[in-house]
């Protein structure tokens, strides 16, 4: 009996271990892929050596051995022992014997020899290992570069102030190119920095990539590649996409030619955020916020090429912060709306486990030599998490194990308790509600529903109705007040006279106004201030529905998976199960407590539900 291990990728991305087997002596066995099958049989009825060892080879080429997680399902922890201080995370850079060094807006962090070293610089925009393991760094406030046992030096440009404002360094066997506000600079030992630009006055580049030539066999150029010894630097900014060939010098680069290359957008729109080439540097990647331009670089004249479009499913909202090609053989996309994985660019990507897949990623590195025995880190925020895979052994078909019931039960529910065997020998989770109503439930808890949307919208128009009241009060008091002396003579005497007068006076008015405008009721004036304010609702509640759906249909998969426990390790089982839990932790925050009411209210008696896993039933 031969025994196949395979890896099947699952409908969002995650891996499931699935042991194959067949048997060839008419025993009732596992299916098995028919061409595995025809092999094995072979190598069975096989009487010679020679037959049995090609029939060997032939399985064996067939079977892929079951290894550790992918990324899109291995667990991500935080780096704890990253010595910065809170701050955003801005580069990365690594390289085989230099180590890793991560950028921030405080400074530099650098591992190497199994410790961390720090400088202060100013806020880091990119970082670069050359050849003889100093770390190039490019800032705000110019170039420096940190070789190791001593501190940063800065190492000036000559080009003015706009030079030194660094946006991007590459670093390819030796040669260093430096993108600035000032253009690009090239240099091949670090030594010296030759401007790559037409002019004195060059504009400024954001993003380049280097394609170096390899040696070519009997004075023919490789194919796909530069002539020998040319190399080719592509830059991107205000000029647009520049492609700079020349030859190189132990002084620097002898150009040759220098060609504008069309652009697969008008340069008004452009918004490009990457600018990279694919391991065998034979296809140049344009990347932009929401799409991937490709270019396959094989001749010379701009008009022989032509632009292939790859536009990956992204979470609502999403953007595009970076595309990296993985050591490893996988692609990743760091967005602004958590970290993705594919096998390949034209592959399906999935999102990664938390918290790497809900978080703001910058960049990510995947190297064999990372600290706390890392798969790949990742910049998310403030945070370098770790891709740790779990170390075991291939997965056979095994008995199903033993689940202890008081270490895994979670809540009860009208599927039981998270990690319970069934009857038939299944582990199953507690059923769950129909993933509407938990982000119903959620959106209403957070205030994000569509039903609040409509009510400002009919609120708006019913303003018009409500009419502008004035009140006006007036209230006015007038006071005289009089004297007057006059003198008389009467018979021979004299007297004096005094007169006096007073007089009052009040009034009082009041006036009230009702002004309608009608014509609200057909366009309000709030609507365009309304209308903004319900699109940026619309784009929270996108993303408050995606991490709905992240969190529910992660349980779900992992009930599927759980249907088949035969096919996991015990350990496996333990931790797919935890994850449950979690997850539904998760769920039951995002509805303010109403997902542990229904499993109460639930718990008792449950209808049949049409699903095994989940209950059409609603709780108020």
């Amino acid at each position: 009996m031969a025994r196949v291990g395979r890896r099947q990728r699952e409908h969002a991305g995650s891996a499931a271990r699935i042991g194959i087997a067949a048997t060839c002596a008419g025993r009732s066995g596992r299916p098995f892929g028919p061409a595995a099958l025809v092999a094995t049989c072979f190598l069975i009825a096989a009487g010679a050596a020679g037959f049995a060892q090609a029939a060997g080879a032939a399985v064996e080429s067939m079977a892929l051995e079951v290894d550790s997680p992918s990324a899109a399902t291995a667990r991500w922890r935080v780096l704890d022992e990253l010595p910065s201080r809170g701050e955003t995370l801005s580069a990365f850079a690594e390289a085989e014997g230099a180590g890793l060094a991560v950028g921030d807006a405080a400074g530099v962090s650098w591992w190497h020899d199994g410790h961390w070293s720090r400088a202060q610089t100013p806020p880091v925009r990119d970082l670069a290992f050359d050849r003889d393991g100093r770390l190039w760094i490019g800032s705000e406030e110019g170039l420096q570069f940190w070789a190791r046992d001593a501190r940063p030096q800065r190492r000036p440009l000559r080009d003015g102030e706009t030079s030194n404002r660094v946006s991007r360094i590459e670093a390819s066997r030796g040669a260093l190119v430096v993108a600035t506000e000032g253009g690009a600079y090239w240099s091949s030992s670090g030594a010296v920095f030759q401007p790559l630009g037409s002019g004195s006055a060059d504009q400024s580049v954001a993003w380049v990539a280097v394609r170096r030539a390899a040696p070519a066999q009997a004075g023919e150029p490789a194919a796909g590649r530069p002539g020998p010894g040319l190399t080719e630097v592509w830059s991107f900014g205000g000029e647009g996409l520049v492609r700079t060939r020349g030859i190189e010098a132990s002084l620097g680069l002898r150009v040759i030619d220098r060609v504008l290359w069309p652009l697969p957008r008008p340069a008004a729109e452009a918004g490009v955020v990457d600018l990279v080439f694919d391991r065998e540097e034979t296809r140049l990647h344009v990347v932009y916020r929401d799409a991937i331009a490709v270019l396959t670089v094989e001749g010379s004249d701009p008009r022989d090429l032509h632009w292939q479009w790859i536009r990956p499913v992204l979470s609502p909202g999403a953007a595009i912060q970076r595309l990296v090609f993985g050591a490893a053989g996988d692609v990743w996309l760091a967005t602004d709306h958590g970290l993705l994985t594919a096998e390949a660019l034209t592959a399906r990507f999935a999102r990664t486990a938390n918290p790497a897949g809900s978080r703001a990623c910058s960049d990510v590195v995947e190297a064999s030599d990372l600290p706390g025995r890392a798969r790949a880190l990742a910049l998310c925020r403030t945070s370098l998490l770790a891709l740790v895979g779990d170390e075991q052994a291939p997965v056979v078909a095994a008995e199903p194990p033993e689940i202890a019931e008081p270490a895994l039960a979670g809540g009860e529910g009208p599927g039981g308790a998270d990690g319970r065997m069934d009857s038939a020998g299944e582990v199953g989770l507690a059923a769950d509600p129909p993933v509407a109503e938990i982000r119903s439930r959620a959106l209403a808890r957070v205030g994000l529903s569509v039903e609040r949307a409509d009510g400002l919208w009919r609120g708006l128009r019913k303003k018009a109705l409500w009419p502008s009241l004035q009140l006006r009060g007036a209230y006015d008091a007038d006071e005289d007040r009089g004297l007057s002396r006059n003198q008389s003579f009467v018979s021979g005497d004299t007297r004096n006279l005094l007169d006096r007068d007073r007089g009052e006076g009040t009034h009082y008015a009041a006036v009230v106004t009702f002004d309608w405008e009608l014509g609200g009721l057909a366009y309000p004036d709030d609507s365009v201030d309304l209308s903004r304010e319900l699109r940026q609702v619309t784009s929270l509640r996108d993303d408050v529905a995606d991490e709905i759906h992240q969190l529910y249909f992660e349980r779900q998969r992992i009930r599927a998976r759980l249907t088949k426990p035969e096919l996991l390790a015990p350990e496996e089982i333990t931790e797919l199960v935890l994850r449950a839990e979690e997850l539904d932790s998760g769920l039951d925050a995002w509805t303010g407590g109403w997902l542990g009411a229904w499993r109460a209210a639930n718990a008792a008696s449950a209808p049949h539900s049409i699903h095994p896993g989940r209950s059409d039933r609603s709780v108020d």
